[in-house]
């Protein structure tokens, strides 16, 4: 509200798909808000878990791009709203929620990937090729089975070729290991709350 006069219509369209937990095609053009729409509803999620809970080292949302300068350019462009809505809930005399993000590419260095691997970002901001690697390397899918929301920009410059098919493989391995995820989660507290029970 203090940023934009209105939201736009693709944002309008978008959010509540995207609130429901559904999964979404956002189709506008350029400079229509396209990627704010996606970001903000999972933006709003990490805050309100920081403020209930307190955020773990866990990665919450990954991002793809086709274009590895799309990425840094995201990663920059979160920037200024993530200050602003930590200036925000200092204003309103609020906790601070530090939320963190990593951009993960093939020019990403050893030693950045490793900090990464040790104490995982909230967002990974990525391409199709890297979100491959992460996946095929043990401590690449334990960063990434708590992943909540993925969103896929610029799918047109993908979907028609081998890296879109190469991503689609991708986006179902990742599925699958959040799933495993969450059933494992689900199991390990159904037997914590029957030990509980049981005492």
């Amino acid at each position: 509200e203090g940023r934009f006069e209105n939201p736009s219509e693709a944002q309008i369209g978008a959010w509540p798909a995207i609130r429901a937990g559904q999964h979404a095609l956002v189709a506008a053009p350029t400079g229509s808000g396209k990627t704010l729409a996606a970001f903000l509803s999972a933006l709003d999620d990490l805050v309100r878990l920081g403020l209930d809970a307190g955020l773990k080292d866990e990665t919450h949302l990954v991002y793809v791009s086709p274009l590895k300068a799309l990425s840094n350019d995201i990663e920059r462009n979160l920037r200024e709203p993530l200050a602003g809505i930590r200036s925000e809930l200092a204003a309103r005399g609020l906790p601070d929620v530090d939320i963190r993000t990593f951009v993960r590419t093939g020019d990403t260095p050893a030693r950045e990937r490793e900090a990464m691997a040790r104490r995982p970002p909230h967002i990974v901001v990525t391409t199709p090729e890297s979100l491959y690697i992460l996946l095929t390397s043990r401590r690449g899918r334990d960063m990434l089975r708590t992943t909540r929301t993925v969103i896929v920009d610029e799918i047109h410059a993908v979907v028609g070729d081998k890296r879109g098919s190469h991503l689609a493989l991708s986006m179902e391995r990742l599925e699958q290991l959040v799933s495993q995820h969450q059933q494992t989660a689900v199991s390990n507290q159904q037997s914590a709350d029957h030990q509980g029970s049981a005492s």
